[in-house]
């Protein structure tokens, strides 16, 4: 943000906008790419996007205009994260572990939290080498480390004679009876239809959407706020990178809670400690009054991002995991597009991202009613009259 505003002379919200546009675009093909996850699996997206992404951050280092910028981040860097990353790997989580299903998306998504490591080596290549090379070189290193871990990724177990968690069929070597086994293990699951007609999904949905405006929003600005508090770039990015790393507690130890204790109840405790810890936040005048509020709202903030994963499996099912988890994201999008522009609005406004952290309070508030609400739905029945 902070690079680009200097040289080019851009607003916030303008660059705010730039980046949720990017969201609300994955959003849209959400729906699409769940629905290609299901049907071709994710090893085959993971290799179309990997190369998109990467000569996405290549040429986004070569821009000088707005309309190049939106060009090169919509176009190649939105779609190639969309195809690379996030769903495919979570819809191989879901349909490989069931059990300890919580615990399995606790340690993938402390990977999320490990890459804040990356944070302040980013930040220190950004200023001593600039924002451009520092995105050459982002470009180069996502191809040669993508590839290797695209290729070892796999779909159903099913298709290599195996139950979720590992379980082989009683017969595994009779085709018949594999067939059986895997239509008994997927006869409770949602279809996308089915789930679009419960209330289940859209509480879920909407309580998604509502904490995605307060988590995206504080995403994209966190380092500028702090270096509004006095933090240098390389601090500033150093924080926000340690905060990535206290989040993964909060993936690892409260996924494998969420196997024990109803996630519904777990989640909603999460959003009340988030709620608070804005309200902190937005009262803090100093880095060091921030701190504490940022390791509070980092743990929780770690639940929250990995238990609605397991919830979305637990409640619908394997079958048509992705698409229901595209339809879902589509719906969050609302709130994924909404908070950075929020936040970079309210500070080109009043110089202050005070108001900002208020509202994103309320909306955590808002978020943990709605997830009370999102009890285990019940599958239709069919007519049979």
């Amino acid at each position: 943000v902070i690079p680009l505003s200097n040289e080019f002379g851009w607003s916030r919200t303008t660059i705010s906008t730039v980046i949720s546009i990017g969201k609300l675009q994955s959003g849209i093909f959400g729906p699409l790419e769940g629905w290609a996850v299901d049907k071709f699996g994710p090893r085959r997206l993971m290799f179309i996007g990997i190369p998109i992404l990467g000569l996405g951050y290549v040429l986004l280092s070569t821009i000088n205009t707005l309309a190049a910028f939106y060009m090169v981040y919509l176009l190649l860097i939105t779609l190639g994260s969309n195809l690379s990353m996030g769903m495919p790997i979570i819809a191989s989580v879901a349909n490989w572990f069931k059990k300890r299903r919580g615990l399995a998306f606790g340690l993938a998504w402390s990977g999320v939290g490990l890459g804040g490591l990356f944070v302040p080596l980013i930040g220190w290549m950004v200023d001593q080498l600039g924002w451009r090379d520092t995105s050459l070189y982002l470009g180069i290193g996502l191809s040669i480390i993508g590839f290797p871990i695209a290729a070892v990724m796999r779909h159903h177990p099913e298709k290599y004679g195996y139950l979720p968690d590992g379980e082989p069929h009683a017969n595994a070597e009779n085709k018949i009876d594999t067939e059986i086994a895997t239509e008994l293990e997927h006869e409770g699951d949602f279809s996308a239809r089915e789930a679009l007609r419960s209330s289940t999904f859209w509480f879920l949905s909407l309580s998604i959407a509502a904490r995605m405006l307060s988590s995206s929003g504080l995403a994209l600005h966190m380092i500028p706020y702090l270096s509004g508090l006095g933090a240098s770039t390389i601090g500033a990015a150093a924080l926000a990178g340690s905060v990535s790393l206290m989040s993964i507690p909060g993936r690892f130890g409260l996924g494998l809670l969420s196997d024990h204790v109803n996630s519904r109840y777990l989640m909603s405790v999460c959003l009340a400690i988030i709620a608070a810890s804005f309200i902190f936040i937005s009262q803090a005048s100093t880095i060091t009054g921030t701190i504490p509020a940022l390791i509070i709202y980092a743990v929780a903030q770690g639940g929250v991002a990995v238990i609605p994963q397991t919830m979305l499996a637990d409640y619908f099912g394997r079958n048509s995991y992705a698409t229901i988890q595209g339809l879902r994201g589509l719906i969050q999008m609302v709130g994924v597009l909404g908070g950075p522009i929020l936040a970079g609005y309210i500070f080109d406004r009043t110089q202050s991202y005070n108001h900002a952290f208020e509202l994103f309070a309320i909306a955590a508030v808002i978020s943990m009613v709605l997830m009370l609400m999102a009890t285990p739905p019940q599958k239709p029945k069919l007519n049979t009259a």
